[in-house]
């Protein structure tokens, strides 16, 4: 049964939202569908053009909890107008990411996710991902031959070995990852979820007692998914964005912590409270997969409701 989420696609695009490194469970299934999982339950989300409707596995009204997912209390068109007043660059690549939203996943998701980040691509990330959840995860369902599963549990995590995930594929990052999961086990999972009630600041220091959490892994848990708008993780592509946009005096200076934090505090000077959803888009328009998509400013055509 489809159920909609009664949003249209200026508030939310899918096919942005969803493959530009804020989840790694998505896979297009073409037609402008998508499935993935979201808590317990398999998802499957179709754009048409005025709508992204769902279904779920097992059957539910889940739009309370998906609307949560998507921040859709959030209205995002005047915040596209603001930061499209408020620079240049924005004005220039917003209109090829319509609807381009934060999401606000689990935290332990997130974190595990992002711990798999170093060094790496979403391509890959997502597989790395996809065998965490396969080994450690709670089977949910078989739909069309493919066996979803729940993401891992702390404690799930917690009993993994650096053996088994370095036959997983995770390189040196299985140590990271064992460390990491044993050490939230000792503080209780509750731990990371009370960080959505303190302060950004608060949050992201405790973000960094953790085994192979620095400030940009910190600041992608932030923002994804502890309620931190104006987090801004600066990674390899954001560090580009800043000295070729922004801030060409940092040309020829390494990105140290005083510097990560200049950039960062650049970019909530420059966009606001928000600053890290604006963030957001500038990091997808660098990203090679919306090269095209970048030049041209082309909006995909929208196919109707599937029966």
């Amino acid at each position: 049964m489809w159920r909609s989420l009664h949003v249209p696609p200026e508030e939310l695009r899918c096919d942005v939202t969803l493959v530009c490194g804020q989840s790694f469970r998505w896979k297009p299934l073409g037609a402008n569908t998508w499935r993935g999982v979201v808590g317990s339950y398999v998802v499957t989300l179709h754009q048409t053009e005025r709508d992204v409707l769902y279904h779920c596995i097992p059957d539910a009204d889940i739009t309370s909890l998906l609307r949560d997912y998507f921040h859709l209390h959030i209205p995002l068109a005047p915040l596209y107008q603001q930061w499209q007043r408020a620079d240049d660059r924005f004005a220039r690549v917003a209109p090829a990411f319509p609807g381009l939203r934060v999401l606000r996943t689990d935290p332990v998701e997130c974190l595990f996710s992002f711990l798999c980040s170093s060094a790496n691509n979403i391509a890959r990330i997502t597989r790395m991902v996809n065998n965490l959840c396969a080994r450690y995860g709670q089977p949910l369902a078989e739909v069309d031959g493919v066996v979803y599963h729940r993401f891992p549990s702390v404690d799930a995590l917690a009993q993994a070995s650096e053996e088994e995930l370095f036959a997983l594929g995770f390189g040196y990052r299985a140590r990271v990852l064992v460390r990491a999961a044993r050490e939230l086990a000792e503080r209780g999972e509750e731990w990371l979820f009370r960080l959505r009630e303190v302060s950004y600041e608060e949050a992201h220091h405790a973000l960094t007692t953790l085994p192979g959490v620095g400030h940009k892994i910190a600041d992608c848990v932030c923002l994804f998914s502890l309620d931190k708008p104006q987090a801004i993780p600066v990674d390899t592509h954001v560090w580009q964005i800043a000295r070729r946009d922004y801030l060409p005096e940092l040309n020829g200076r390494s990105l140290t912590e005083r510097v990560y934090w200049q950039v960062g505090d650049f970019f909530r000077a420059r966009f606001g409270d928000y600053a890290g959803w604006a963030h957001n888009v500038l990091f997808a328009a660098e990203l090679s997969a919306f090269r095209k998509r970048v030049m041209y400013s082309d909006q995909s055509k929208l196919t109707s409701a599937p029966q």
